[in-house]
């Protein structure tokens, strides 16, 4: 079995503007998948990344840089990560296919852990 990460991307305010009732709603139908993905061994794990930006420290020419993340101009932001259990690509497909995010976004990000 091999190991693949799903990314979730949204929309930066995709969910500033929601109301509690409605953010709990979304937050309700990815724990339920997640119970159940975790019961049938097709889950590892998720994590929803904080609120805010991140960092991303460069190297350049022996130094380093620190910059905030993500850049404003991006469409899109990394919002969680998810790592399931899949024979291959395909079936990791089927299994994004399912997943909620895709009923309150617009796309999951698969990719294979390598080693796995």
């Amino acid at each position: 079995m091999s190991k693949f990460a799903f990314l979730l991307n949204h929309a930066p305010d995709r969910y500033s503007s929601l109301s509690e009732d409605s953010a709990m709603a979304i937050f309700k139908d990815y724990m339920e998948w997640m119970q159940g993905a975790a019961k049938s061994g097709v889950c590892d794990g998720g994590y929803k990344l904080s609120e805010g930006p991140g960092k991303i420290v460069s190297s350049k020419g022996g130094g380093f840089t620190v910059h905030e993340s993500p850049f404003a101009e991006l469409t899109e932001v990394l919002g969680g990560i998810m790592v399931v259990n899949a024979p291959d690509f395909d079936a990791a497909i089927e299994i994004a296919k399912a997943h909620p995010h895709l009923v309150h976004n617009q796309s999951i990000e698969i990719r294979q852990l390598d080693g796995e």
